[in-house]
């Protein structure tokens, strides 16, 4: 009885091996993002309209922006055509990779929770938090805000109020959902501040005239934007999105790509010296 229970035993440990080592080989054979898009000869890249970064030219239907200009030179350097496959937008990219509905989208933040579902390459640009104040306050470092007295205002549950977390955690928060009524807020003196991406606070300050100064302060706080990409065995796609964007960062051509995208598809006329998108 002994005998039969150890051989049984062994049996089972050798189906399970067999299931495991069947499952490996499974998904180390299946296609993988480089070979499809050497076998088909184009690389789908996730768009939704989000200007400076997604913009449709509603005549044409003609994709245009910052981030779609580099997946027009990662196309190019891989020698395929380029692909706008639509999604609805920053909550369905992880989704869209991983189910493999696209090859790769860009301007995402690796997150650690996002890292558990799809891989990442980069960075390709850095995006700078920023502040805009109100006429009758007059901060412009993070000391500044960093006072219980100073009430600066965020959207709830985004990087904006991680970032002001980290570097003016005494400062009174005042909570939004919306980034309008966080605009209302401050031009009319509700609070005495907002911070939150560059993007959105130029653009902000170009459309709300009564808002204060837009300031850049220091220390610099800025987080990295990545592809994102499948997770998978075959490197040879993260391995080039690598070295395109460490190439591209050198060469600066990510920061031109960034600054025009604001001139062009967000109305900015001006963007100040200390606005960077670089490390």
């Amino acid at each position: 009885m002994k005998y039969l229970f150890t051989k049984l035993t062994a049996l089972l440990a050798a189906a399970l091996l067999f299931a495991g080592l069947s499952g490996t080989a499974s998904a180390q054979d299946a296609e993988s993002t480089w070979e499809r898009i050497k076998r088909t000869s184009e690389v789908r890249f996730a768009v939704f309209t989000y200007p400076p970064y997604f913009v449709k030219d509603p005549g044409s239907g003609e994709w245009g922006g910052a981030l779609v200009e580099m997946a027009r030179d990662v196309a190019k350097e891989l020698k395929v055509d380029l692909e706008m496959v639509e999604v609805g937008g920053w909550s369905e990219l992880v989704l869209a990779i991983s189910t493999g509905k696209v090859d790769f989208a860009a301007g995402m933040q690796a997150t650690p929770i996002r890292a558990t579902a799809i891989d990442f390459a980069g960075p390709i640009y850095w995006i700078e938090w920023v502040t805009v104040n109100n006429p009758k306050f007059e901060g412009k470092n993070w000391e500044d805000y960093n006072d219980p007295d100073v009430k600066v205002a965020v959207m709830t549950g985004t990087s904006d109020q991680i970032l002001l977390d980290r570097w003016a955690p005494k400062a009174t928060q005042l909570q939004f959902k919306e980034l309008s009524q966080i605009i209302l807020a401050v031009s009319s003196g509700r609070a005495d501040a907002f911070t939150t991406t560059v993007l959105s606070s130029m653009i902000a300050k170009e459309k709300n005239p009564g808002l204060g100064t837009f300031n850049t302060p220091k220390p610099r706080a800025a987080l990295p934007g990545y592809f994102g990409i499948r997770s998978e065995f075959d490197p040879r796609f993260k391995n080039f999105l690598n070295w395109w964007a460490e190439w591209n960062n050198e060469l600066g051509a990510n920061e031109r790509r960034m600054k025009e995208g604001m001139m062009k598809y967000s109305g900015i006329t001006e963007i100040p010296d200390s606005v960077s998108f670089s490390k």
